[in-house]
């Protein structure tokens, strides 16, 4: 898409300009739909997506940036209309286009200064009110266009003065008549206070303040009661850190969620940290902070059971568990049926196959994972007291609260505690230890009560500012207790003195909904309705990974490759090509050498093959990877074995010229070559016979081939400047043709889904084709002169561009928009570029001889 210069990283304000231009530039190729067409389409699309035109005016003009879900929605919507401006199916939320404009606003949101969507939101309800937008200026779109009505800028109306803002409706939330929802750790509130909206996430910073100061609420008239508990005389010395030192330090901040975070888990050995909000679960690796959305729409409740396996709730029958394969994203096998009603909470087993659940009417039945076995249905003697929590005790009871704060022994049947000191009302929220001793009840006042489960002996009355606890959660030694609160802080105390343990984690910008230690105890998660989850590790705590290592992830993550020791070669570097299981490296020279390396130690694989009639633009492995094919000055393709080099087989062309490229189809039935001739021929490798006579349509040399990743389309490219598409059933004369480029067609390359074509052109420019050879965008223009290779990345998410500036440049293929700086390492132009089968490298051929080895990740 589009005309894109080098954009530097810049300011939020630069990003927000850019990301607006980019989104005006999506509407007009969608048939310009008017404001009113894409409000009016929005609430005919059956998905639930409300777009006033206040917020478009807003989004299209840059004046702020909208939360993640209504910018989501949005190109959704432009999405679903066609080059033409015609209605076409809306993309669903996890369809792949969509990732690269995520990814933007993900960026853009990490660049936001703290503060700033505030003020934006205050100005933005204000504006609707007055029927202006954000800028104060009437909402119009363009001329002629109607102005917006009067409702608020975030696409909500506006509340009437005085009325609050419900919490519940959110679409994917379980909600009960009482508002009860909860993880198996924790009980969710009865009637829990309304909350704040907080329009998007910002950054804050990495620790709180002083105790008492929180960031979050400093606004607030009503500084809190006194922080020490009640229970505790204040003399006595506060366990954990010095004053003013937080235990946690914040490690990650994992923005990707497009709606509040309702529930975290972590994996049983900590690598992973699982996330759930709306219709969409995220996995992330603690190490590295790197996530990726599940493919299967599943929510809340979240658990991992003990051979690492997640449970999740179907998103769209919440009575349905599913066992979800973290590798893969998707169910491994049938789900887990027989409740009665969603399911608001899962507790597994420390050891066993046993996992226990709870429904949003308080019942708790039993499931034996190992055959998917549910479900045995464990009652209490409380009657009509409903369960708001269930724990396993790492004795193996089964344990379970209640909301007159009773501790059940379910497997026992009997009553385990009922606490004698603990204030009237019903908590809100309720939390277990592990070891089952202790039992955590937070209020709608600010109180959290801590005390034995087994007796209420010992309760202490824990204070933070006022204002509901929403969360609760215990470390795995039952030594700390994590509060999470309406005011968007989450509070350490000790669970022996009721102290508060180092000042409050304030990096959230709204209500906190679960809290979760990792197993070991060294990493907590917090999750908010602002959208984000914030990853903190125990300051102190000695390192897992080695520093290098958090450093490379941290430069991955903001697309920021990373250059390895280079590949020397004799000569200037031709073509390169990586073999399909990436254990291979090779390249050929001008000098007619053809080199094998190890791409991971540098390592030759056999010896060169120093033929000096070996041409060297022809190179290409079989999908199979058993042959590597080259060419000679004689017009003969030599089939090769890639590890010893040795010829297996030759192929005598019928060219009249110098072959110039190779390509075998996907199912290496097929290999093509182009030649200086203007003519392309199709070969049966393992017989060595032309399947057809030589195909015309170029007038000068072919240059470059692609095949379709389906087989079902051939795609040539020459130096007079034509991309023709055939179909190699029938491939004699072409059936398309894509004009565009000014000059020769260097290189072409299809997208791994089929989706889209790439083109290298002599006239500096990047050119993208849909499926039927239409173009997408406009030219892709960074290159100061001719771009000679392109490349996608595996998961189709990336474009890689060379050619004779000698630099390399990265692209997000769906918008055109440039990713992170240009690569440069070589000295002169360069020929060729080839990711590896995993992603993680992309190598890049000069002519200066040098391969250079970029670490593009994931690691």
């Amino acid at each position: 898409m589009g005309d894109v210069e080098p954009q530097p990283r810049g300011t939020f304000e630069e990003g927000l300009a850019a990301l607006a231009g980019d989104l005006m530039r999506l509407r007009i190729e969608r048939g310009r739909p008017s404001y009113r067409d894409l409000e009016a389409r929005a609430s005919g699309s059956l998905t639930g997506i409300r777009l006033p035109v206040a917020t478009q005016s807003d989004v299209f003009n840059g004046k702020r940036l909208v939360r993640a879900d209504t910018f989501m929605a949005l190109v959704r919507i432009l999405l679903s209309y066609d080059e033409y401006g015609r209605p076409a199916a809306v993309p669903s939320h996890a369809a792949p286009e969509l990732a690269v404009w995520r990814r933007r606003w993900q960026e853009l949101a990490a660049l936001q200064p703290p503060g700033h969507s505030r003020a934006r939101a205050a100005r933005g309800a204000q504006a609707a009110r007055a029927g202006t937008s954000t800028s104060g200026e009437a909402v119009r779109e363009d001329a002629g266009e109607r102005a917006a009505g009067p409702r608020e800028a975030t696409g909500r109306r506006a509340p009437e003065p005085g009325r609050e803002v419900p919490l519940y409706g959110v679409p994917g939330r379980i909600a009960s008549p009482d508002g009860f929802h909860a993880p198996a750790g924790s009980a969710g509130p009865a009637g829990r206070a309304r909350t704040p909206w907080h329009p998007e996430p910002a950054v804050g910073a990495a620790t709180g303040g002083a105790a008492g100061t929180d960031p979050a609420s400093a606004s607030m008239a009503d500084p809190g009661p006194d922080p020490r508990p009640a229970a505790v005389p204040a003399s006595m010395p506060p366990a954990g850190p010095p004053a003013g030192q937080a235990p946690y330090a914040l490690r990650h901040r994992l923005v990707g969620h497009l709606a509040p975070v309702r529930d975290l888990a972590f994996s049983p050995d900590g690598r992973l940290l699982a996330s759930a909000g709306g219709d969409t679960v995220q996995l992330w690796d603690t190490t590295t902070g790197l996530g990726s959305i599940t493919p299967f729409t599943a929510t809340h409740p979240l658990a991992f059971t003990p051979d690492g396996r997640l449970l999740a709730a179907d998103a769209r029958d919440p009575s349905l568990l599913h066992r979800i394969d973290p590798a893969t994203g998707r169910p491994d096998g049938p789900p887990l049926t027989g409740h009665a009603s969603p399911v608001t909470g899962i507790t597994c087993a420390p050891t066993g196959g046993m996992a226990a659940t709870l429904e949003l009417g308080g019942t708790v039945r039993l499931c034996d994972l190992s055959v998917g076995r549910l479900p045995v249905v464990v009652t209490h003697g409380g009657g009509t007291d409903p369960i708001g929590a269930v724990a396993f005790a790492r004795d193996g009871r089964l344990l379970a609260a209640a909301r007159s704060s009773r501790v059940w022994d379910l497997l026992g049947g009997g009553l385990a505690g009922l606490p004698r000191t603990v204030s009237a009302g019903h908590p809100d929220v309720i939390a277990l230890s592990p070891d089952g001793l202790l039992l955590a009840l937070g209020y709608r006042d600010g109180r959290t009560s801590v005390c034995e489960a087994a007796g209420g002996r010992g309760a202490l009355t824990l204070r933070g500012r006022a204002g509901p606890v929403c969360a609760l959660a215990f470390s795995p030694d039952g030594r700390l207790l994590a509060t999470g609160s309406d005011d968007a802080t989450v509070r350490l105390w000790d669970t022996a003195t009721g102290l508060p343990v180092g000042p409050p984690l304030s990096d959230h910008r709204g209500r906190i909904e679960d809290i979760a230690f990792s197993p070991t105890g060294r990493l907590l998660a917090t999750a908010s309705s602002d959208e984000t989850v914030m990853l903190y590790e125990r300051s102190g705590a000695p390192r897992t990974t080695a520093l290098a290592s958090e450093a490379l992830a941290v430069a991955l993550r903001e697309r920021q490759p990373v250059r390895l020791p280079p590949v020397r070669a004799e000569a200037a570097l031709v073509r390169v090509a990586f073999s399909p299981d990436g254990r291979l490296l090779a390249a050929t020279t001008g000098s007619g050498s053809v080199h094998v390396w190890d791409p991971v130690t540098r390592r030759p694989v056999g010896p060169p093959a120093a033929k000096l009639a070996t041409l060297p633009w022809c190179l290409a492995f079989s999908p199979d990877g058993t042959v590597l094919a080259t060419a000679s000055v004689n017009r003969t393709v030599y089939l090769r074995d890639p590890a010893t080099g040795a010829r297996v087989r030759d192929l005598p062309t019928g060219h009249r010229g110098p072959l110039k490229r190779l390509a075998f189809s996907p199912d290496g039935r097929l290999l093509a070559t182009g030649s200086t001739d203007g003519t392309v021929e199709l070969w049966d490798p393992a017989t060595g016979t032309r399947s057809r006579e030589p195909l015309g349509g170029h007038t000068n040399e072919v240059v470059g081939l692609a095949f379709a990743p389906d087989g079902r389309r051939l795609v040539t490219c020459g130096t007079d400047g034509q991309v023709l598409w055939r179909d190699p059933g029938r491939p004699l004369l072409p059936d398309h043709v894509s004009p565009g480029h000014r000059g020769a067609v260097w290189s072409a390359v299809f997208s791994p889904d089929g989706t889209l074509l790439a083109t290298a052109g002599a006239d500096g420019t990047v050119r993208v084709w849909d499926a039927g050879g239409l173009p997408v965008g406009k030219p892709l223009a960074g290159h100061l002169s001719a771009v000679y290779d392109v490349a996608f990345s595996p998961d189709g998410q990336l474009l890689a561009s060379a050619g004779e500036d000698g630099v390399v440049l990265l692209w997000h293929p769906a918008t055109g928009r440039r990713v992170g700086g240009a690569l440069s390492g070589h000295d002169e132009a360069v020929n060729a570029m080839a990711f590896s089968p995993d992603g993680s490298l992309l190598v890049t051929a000069g002519r200066d001889g040098i391969l250079n080895r970029w670490v593009i990740g994931p690691l």
